[in-house]
């Protein structure tokens, strides 16, 4: 659970109210200002972030040489705000074999991000498992969309990721190179979510949310975490049946 959660006005979808949403379609008019990018770590301290603790967590998330970094296994960091339509810009760096991501639009009401919110995977493309699934890779939209190419700077380097979702529409960019593109709801869309992993009938489906950084146990470091809003647009994003497809 996270150490704090803003008040309920605050909350433009919980998991609660997303499921009925979810059989009916949504349409949302967000009502969002667009602003210049803001930072969103000061590069000092922790402010205007909250943990979300793993089970049997150990450690703590803290700021090295200006970046954030969790050490042994705190659990997620997120935001304490909520985004709709956004440009995310972060850089970031692992050690070899690393694995990490960053999931966006989580629901304040969700416990832990994963399965619920769609994830920019950051890892080491030389490892196992980035080998055997494409969409395990650097700047994959996770066990969905694989990137295009591998856009990867060498381990130990830092890397920037771009994340624009506007509506219905994500981007995922790397190093300067857009490595993903997917439109929420669409039929390639759906198709990728009924044959993944993904069981929870909400996934995805939040059109606002925060920013979580993920802890996945192995070294990772965030710096210049920055976002700029992009003003007020209708979400739609229809419902569809959930049914497994067959092979």
């Amino acid at each position: 659970m996270l150490s704090r959660l803003r008040p309920a006005r605050f909350v433009a979808l919980s998991l609660f109210c997303v499921l009925p949403l979810a059989a009916q379609g949504i349409a949302i008019d967000q009502g969002q200002v667009a602003t210049d990018f803001q930072p969103l770590f000061d590069g000092k301290t922790l402010d205007g972030w909250l943990v979300q603790p793993r089970p049997q967590a150990t450690g703590q998330w803290v700021v090295e040489d200006g970046a954030l970094k969790p050490e042994g296994k705190p659990g997620a960091l997120a935001t304490a705000r909520s985004f709709g339509d956004f440009e995310l810009v972060v850089e970031w760096k692992t050690a070899p074999d690393g694995n990490s991501g960053i999931y966006y639009r989580v629901p304040p009401s969700a416990q832990s991000a994963t399965g619920v919110a769609i994830e920019y995977q950051l890892a080491d493309n030389a490892r196992k498992a980035s080998q055997e699934f494409p969409d395990r890779r650097n700047g994959a939209a996770y066990g969905l969309y694989p990137p295009t190419e591998d856009a990867s700077k060498p381990v130990g380097e830092w890397n920037e990721s771009r994340i624009l979702a506007q509506g219905n529409h994500v981007e995922h960019w790397l190093n300067g190179v857009k490595v993903v593109e997917f439109e929420i709801g669409s039929d390639d869309f759906k198709q990728r979510v009924a044959a993944s992993k993904f069981e929870n009938p909400a996934f995805g489906l939040a059109v606002r949310g925060r920013i979580v950084l993920q802890d996945h146990g192995q070294a990772v470091w965030f710096r210049s975490v920055k976002l700029r809003q992009l003003g007020q647009k209708r979400v739609t994003i229809p419902a569809w049946d959930r049914t497994p497809v067959t092979q």
